[in-house]
């Protein structure tokens, strides 16, 4: 009798991966269904990725958020994101930021109106060979206006750079006032959208 021809490695580890996904997509629509419905809309992925322009009095700063739900948040069990950034300057460089966000209520499938705090620090793709301490840090507050995401950052941004658009590095204890507070609307971006380059953003 001829054997039997077993399934290859590649086409097992093929088949786990789409039954890990398949799990993971069906715990989120039972314990997360909003995270399916960010920005009014239903995503096929759970999460969320937008973009958005703050205009200060020394330019342009262009931002561009992922996110994505964690189980486990911290407070009450509240919805609870963990993400990626990017923020353009004016000067043309570019920073990668961690990004952690969460909601204060317990939403079905409607976020339109919820809260959202958000706070980000840069983690370059080579932190762990850096003496990088995290900044510049922002934090914003906002709300959900469908199908946007309206927040503002509380003065964090001017608070970080100069007004040359340079990051603050100096001792915490001299950290800057915040010369203005502003106000950033993010528009829903296709996940495979990347921010263009930061000279032409």
């Amino acid at each position: 009798m001829p054997s039997r021809v077993r399934p290859g490695c590649l086409t097992q580890l093929l088949l786990i991966a789409v039954i890990a996904v398949a799990l993971y997509l069906a715990t989120m629509a039972i314990f997360a269904p909003w995270s399916y419905y960010l920005g009014g809309r239903f995503h096929i992925v759970p999460g969320w990725q937008g973009v958005g322009t703050m205009h200060t009095a020394s330019g342009d700063y262009a931002l561009q958020l992922l996110i994505s739900p964690e189980p486990g948040g911290r407070t009450f069990n509240f919805p609870y994101f963990r993400g990626w950034g990017t923020l353009c300057t004016p000067r043309g460089e570019r920073y990668s930021l961690r990004v952690s966000a969460e909601m204060f209520e317990h939403p079905g499938t409607d976020t339109n109106g919820q809260r959202m705090a958000i706070s980000m620090y840069s983690r370059a793709w080579n932190y762990q060979f850096t003496s990088s301490d995290g900044r510049p840090r922002l934090t914003f507050r906002g709300r959900w206006q469908n199908p946007n995401l309206v927040v503002d950052d509380g003065g964090t941004l001017t608070r970080a750079f100069l007004p040359d658009n340079t990051v603050y590095h100096g001792p915490s204890s001299r950290q800057p006032q915040p010369r203005e507070t502003l106000s950033l609307t993010l528009h829903e971006i296709p996940w495979t959208s990347l921010l263009a380059d930061c000279r032409t953003h």
